[in-house]
């Protein structure tokens, strides 16, 4: 595996913790993610820019998927979908240099690795959505 697709892993398991835990910083996460995931230093550097870009633009990325998922409330989607959809729309907002399928089809892989049976599908949706916008 790729040290960007374990950056993402490593991502996600932070703002995963960082949601259900509500008394940690993305700072306190991080280097047991890393160790984790077992991250090199452009592997760690990459996912570090991503989460701090996900979790301080938070509230905007929010409110940019919330207008695209007809008939869901961003607070009844699973918390897995809901930080993939966010961490996937940093990426695309804020990394232009990585191709927006490479972005949305990495994003399905962790949606199918650790969400639901339509997880896939419902990432994907979404994102290609928000990707023809960006």
């Amino acid at each position: 595996m790729g040290q960007r697709r374990k950056a993402r892993e490593a991502v996600l398991e932070c703002l995963y913790t960082y949601e259900i835990r509500g008394d940690v910083t993305i700072e306190d996460i991080f280097p047991y993610s890393r160790e984790r995931h077992e991250l090199d230093d452009d592997g760690a550097q990459f996912a570090m820019a991503l989460l701090k870009k996900t979790t301080e633009n938070i509230s905007g990325l929010d409110g940019i998927i919330s207008k695209h998922i007809d008939n869901w409330d961003l607070q009844r989607l699973a918390l897995i979908d809901k930080n993939i959809l966010r961490l996937g729309l940093a990426e695309l907002n804020y990394f232009p240099d990585i191709p927006k399928k490479v972005t949305i089809d990495e994003a399905i892989e962790l949606a199918k690795a650790y969400g639901s049976a339509d997880s896939g599908r419902f990432v994907n949706g979404v994102l290609d959505a928000l990707s023809k916008e960006v």
